[in-house]
């Protein structure tokens, strides 16, 4: 009696060990983080001698979206053979008042990357970088960096912001990898 009553308890604590090991976990589905929307990129350029400006480019219905609406943009007028110091700003002013995405995007830096990229690469109208400011891990984020301008002459310079690069040494978006959350494209003018 006593070993049918063990080998009765046995079995019932399998039976029910088998039960909840074949119970499935229920597992929260992750909500998936909505990148901000960014309708506006202002660089803040300024330098020792005085120079303090503000060039913006805006994009009505935000970076990314399928349809943009009206697309404005300052062209970049500069001095050349000149050092400046650039900030980047980030705006959504589909929202009343506008609200400011760069805390965020800095509050994220290791997530996040502008990339600068300068055509014509050298000579005449060209712009070249440096001394980007780092991410929490001490990776380039760029948010904050040096241009300097080379002769007089006119091009273009290409504003990226990647979100999730998989290379944050990159100085290309290709090369960067991850999505693009702004990619603003401004003509520059060394005079």
């Amino acid at each position: 009696m006593k070993n049918n009553i063990i080998k009765y308890a046995t079995i019932a604590t399998l039976a029910a060990v088998s039960f909840t090991a074949c119970k499935k976990d229920e597992v929260a589905t992750p909500t998936p983080v909505e990148q901000e929307l960014i309708t506006t990129v202002k660089l803040n350029v300024t330098n020792s001698e005085g120079f303090n400006k503000t060039f913006v480019y805006k994009v009505e219905n935000g970076f990314g979206s399928t349809t943009q609406g009206t697309v404005t943009k300052d062209d970049i007028v500069l001095a050349p053979g000149k050092q400046y110091d650039v900030e980047v700003t980030l705006l959504n002013e589909k929202k009343s008042p506008a609200e400011d995405v760069t805390e965020e995007v800095k509050n994220e830096s290791n997530d996040h990357l502008f990339l600068f990229q300068s055509a014509p690469v050298t000579g005449a109208g060209s712009v070249s970088f440096s001394d980007g400011n780092k991410d929490g891990n001490g990776n380039p984020l760029n948010q904050k960096i040096k241009f300097t301008t080379a002769t007089a002459g006119t091009g273009a310079l290409t504003l990226t912001l990647k979100h999730e690069p998989t290379n944050k040494a990159a100085t290309t978006p290709d090369a960067a990898g991850g999505e693009t959350d702004v990619e603003a494209i401004f003509n520059v003018k060394l005079q």
